[in-house]
């Protein structure tokens, strides 16, 4: 016959009974196979717990050889830590756990001591005997006999605030900047220039900046130079002899920027020269290649003559030269000026009939550029057009320029008039003494 079976569970019951239902519906009661411990937890027949207290069946629980075994992180890390740990020589022990000597004996101690100290003590030789470039080194006695003989003796006698080293070094650095056979070989001959007819103006400048001048300029200061060229300049053209229109407070003032057509920066450094229309005579001095922070050099309108020297007008700051209208002669050096004068922005040099030259593509760049086109090169001076709209009438110069550099000067003025000789005004300078005063002889070749 048909029967199930169903369970009756009391916690609190000491028993669990299972009821054998019959199909005819009456109950039949099977004895316990379970037992309750005094908790009120089941158990089975080995005595282990079948629920949890809070209800849970334990039954499907792992056994405990399959369980992991859950470890204290700092613990698991000191294990980490012991399984890592390099085997050390016992000897070393102490030395390696507390940093001081242990298991050696006191020979092993003093050997290693000993070792250490002769490689240091070797490495110091090394380093003298290969460290001054080779085994061999000078005698100690070579250097006490001579160094302190020769150096003392030499710079105390020429300091360079001593007026003795202020003649010399002068004199030195004049020399430098003048032509050959203008000044002598010593200072003291010098002295007494200004009263001698046959004196170049090299020597009567140098006289004075030396020996005359109330500013008593340091030798190493540039301005010494810069009042030396300025003072040639005064002697060799025409301003000791009077032709200047106006020579106001030259050679009378302390300060060389006070005098006329010369303008200072704020270091009193020479910038420009200004002297136009003041009939300036004689030759461009080669001595003006000391006015290093020269921009603007104009001496348009004048009479001065002769050829062109390069080292003049090649100064590094030179932008603006005006020579126009005077009577220079022989070839422009348009290369060697370009050189040194490389910042070079505005040359007029027209009208001087017997100035001539070859302009190089340096020149291409220039803003501004006067002369007498028919003077110079490249020819002719108006080509006929080749073909391209718009080069009608410009210069074989402009058309050499825009094809080999890509641009051409954007003055570029050819002068076809005869220069204009320049008439004197009526000078409002004082009257010169009865006697004349010596402004010097140039000398043969300059």
């Amino acid at each position: 016959e048909e029967s199930s079976y169903d369970f009756d569970y009391n916690p609190r019951a000491t028993s669990r009974t299972r009821k054998k239902v019959v199909a005819s519906g009456a109950p039949v009661t099977s004895s316990s196979t379970t037992s309750e411990a005094g908790d009120g937890i089941p158990k089975d027949a080995d005595g282990n717990a079948l629920f949890t207290r809070g209800g849970g069946d334990v039954r499907n629980r792992p056994p405990p050889s399959q369980q992991q075994q859950v470890l204290d992180p700092l613990r698991a890390a000191e294990l980490e830590r012991q399984k890592n740990k390099k085997d050390v020589n016992q000897r070393f022990a102490d030395l390696h756990e507390t940093g001081q000597w242990g298991g050696l004996t006191k020979w092993e101690k003093f050997g290693i001591c000993l070792i250490t100290l002769g490689a240091i003590v070797t490495a110091i030789v090394l380093g003298v005997r290969f460290g001054r470039g080779g085994p061999e080194t000078p005698s100690p006695t070579q250097y006490p006999t001579k160094a302190p003989t020769q150096s003392p003796s030499a710079s105390p006698t020429i300091a360079p605030t001593d007026a003795t080293y202020r003649e010399t070094y002068g004199l030195e650095l004049m020399t430098a900047a003048s032509p050959k056979l203008t000044l002598p070989q010593t200072p003291g001959e010098l002295q007494g220039a200004k009263d001698n007819e046959d004196s170049t103006p090299q020597e009567l400048a140098a006289e004075f900046v030396l020996y005359d001048d109330p500013t008593e300029l340091p030798a190493r200061d540039p301005r010494f130079m810069e009042r030396y060229a300025l003072v040639v300049f005064y002697y060799a053209n025409g301003g000791c002899a009077g032709d200047w229109v106006s020579r106001t407070n030259w050679m009378n003032n302390d300060n060389h920027c006070g005098w006329h057509g010369v303008v200072c920066d704020l270091k009193k450094r020479v910038i420009e020269l200004n002297l136009s229309r003041n009939y300036i005579t004689g030759k461009i001095p080669v001595e003006f290649s000391q006015l290093l922070e020269l921009s603007t050099m104009d001496l348009s309108n004048n009479a001065i003559v002769g050829t062109v020297p390069a080292e003049a007008l090649s100064m590094r700051k030179m932008y603006t030269i005006q020579l126009n209208n005077n009577m220079l002669t022989g070839e422009f050096p348009f290369e060697d000026v370009k050189k040194g004068a490389f910042i070079l922005d505005n040359l007029w040099i027209q009208e001087n009939e017997e100035l001539s030259g070859s302009i190089t593509e340096a020149y291409c760049i220039l803003y501004s550029i006067t002369l007498d086109c028919d003077n110079f090169d490249p020819q002719p001076t108006y080509p006929p057009a080749y073909g391209n709209e718009g080069d009608e009438g410009k210069t074989q110069f402009q058309l050499d320029c825009e094809e080999e550099v890509g641009r051409s000067p954007n003055e570029y003025t050819c002068n076809f008039d005869p220069p204009e000789p320049f008439v004197k005004e009526l000078s409002v300078e004082p009257a010169l003494p009865a006697e004349p005063a010596v402004c010097g002889t140039p000398a043969v070749g300059t």
